[in-house]
């Protein structure tokens, strides 16, 4: 079994969940769930956003990046969660408008855009912590 399969199946429990909640919560199928959980696939980024967020932790936590599950673990301040929740939603309003991005020709859908959004957040998160570390 992977480290992503692992995660989610440790996570999952740990919350004391049971797989069809965990589905319902990440908006998936038992059925993907279950192949995710035994390693026979790997969710795709939006998914993968999606299961983080069910399942309180960071995707580089799932995907074996970090040993920290959140990104709480960060030193980072509330004026910088501020500032990043506000120019977060100015991004997302942005790229909520269907002609903003495109992906082969077509619109992004919202289960895109919302990983895009998921890994920017992550992304800012990180190198406002590596700045206050040096």
């Amino acid at each position: 079994m992977g480290i992503i399969a692992e995660r989610i199946t440790k996570s999952r429990k740990e919350l004391g969940l049971n797989q069809k909640e965990l589905a319902k919560k990440a908006n998936l199928t038992e059925a993907n769930l279950s192949r995710y959980e035994n390693g026979i696939r790997e969710p795709k980024s939006a998914v993968l956003a999606r299961l983080a967020d069910a399942l309180e932790v960071s995707t580089d936590y799932l995907v074996g990046l970090t040993d920290e599950k959140t990104y709480d673990s960060y030193d980072v301040s509330k004026k910088d969660e501020d500032d990043i929740l506000l120019a977060l939603k100015d991004l997302e309003s942005r790229l909520k408008n269907k002609d903003s991005i495109t992906f082969c020709g077509q619109p992004a859908s919202d289960e895109a855009i919302d990983g895009i959004l998921h890994s920017i957040k992550a992304g800012i998160s990180l190198a406002i912590s590596d700045i206050k570390r040096k």
